[in-house]
């Protein structure tokens, strides 16, 4: 029996039966990863174009593209240090959007990981009218609040955008406030990518995040990339810039009272001019 104890073979498996508890730390987790790697995470609210973003880094990087969250629905999408472990050993990764609010310990993934962030923005005002498309025409199930389709249906118009504003947008203003406070947003070490100027000029945003982050821009393949992404499904729904302007004054009356809030906060890339 003491021969069967001392086999190494038997103690592999029990390994992996009974793993040391070390190996679920985030020490560890950390520890996994390469010393030079290339990871970058597009992190914004919902409809600032950033599943189309994540499509144009996907085609114009080549690199793997992962997910960093375990669930969807109406979990909050925080990242995974599992998720993050799986691609341990992969040099570039490319973590699609994710809408993921600042948090210490989300900062400190992004340090520990050295992990590149791109934070994406749209005017708030032009999210929320796609906001209610989004609700009427795709889905209801989001984690930023609830709503069933069998509630939305008895909604007419009007009721429609003040829920958006009145239950939705508050997640809006936590995420701003929270990334434009941040010391990421502040150095400069996160990319802060307006949608204006992506649906203006995505080639040259490619470029510019490319040339941010230290990695080789390429007009040509940032081109074939833009070629690819608008055959693919991207949730851009009607992707217009100004469309805010619809809004009824109640409403836009109501996130200009949010955004007074945060009076030594800089919301211009949400849509508020200093």
């Amino acid at each position: 029996m003491k021969l069967n104890a001392l086999n190494p073979g038997l103690l592999f498996a029990k390994l992996f039966r009974e793993p040391l508890p070390q190996m679920y730390s985030s020490d560890y987790i950390y520890s996994l990863l390469r010393r030079k790697h290339s990871h970058l995470w597009v992190i914004a609210p919902p409809k600032s174009g950033s599943t189309w973003l994540s499509a144009l880094l996907d085609h114009y990087l080549g690199w793997t593209t992962m997910a960093m969250t375990d669930s969807f629905d109406r979990r909050e999408q925080e990242p995974s240090l599992r998720l993050l472990a799986q691609a341990a050993r992969i040099d570039r990764v490319l973590w699609r959007h994710q809408h993921t609010r600042a948090s210490k310990s989300t900062i400190e993934l992004i340090r520990r990981a050295a992990i590149l962030p791109i934070i994406q923005t749209r005017d708030i005002h032009d999210a929320v009218m796609s906001c209610i498309d989004h609700f009427s025409n795709l889905s209801t199930i989001w984690p930023m609040a609830y709503m069933d389709d069998h509630q939305w249906n008895q909604l007419d118009a009007d009721s429609r955008g003040r829920f958006i504003v009145d239950m939705v947008a508050p997640w809006y203003f936590n995420f701003y406030a929270g990334w434009f406070s941040s010391k990421l947003v502040h150095d400069a070490t996160a990319y802060v990518c307006r949608y204006e100027n992506l649906n203006q000029d995505p080639v040259g945003e490619l470029i510019k995040i490319s040339e941010h982050f230290g990695l080789p821009g390429d007009r040509q393949k940032a081109q074939a990339a833009v070629d690819r992404a608008a055959s693919q499904f991207t949730r851009l729904n009607q992707g217009i810039v100004g469309r805010g302007v619809k809004l009824p004054e109640e409403l836009k009356e109501s996130l200009s009272r949010m955004r007074r809030y945060y009076s030594s906060i800089d919301f211009s890339a949400a849509g508020f001019p200093e």
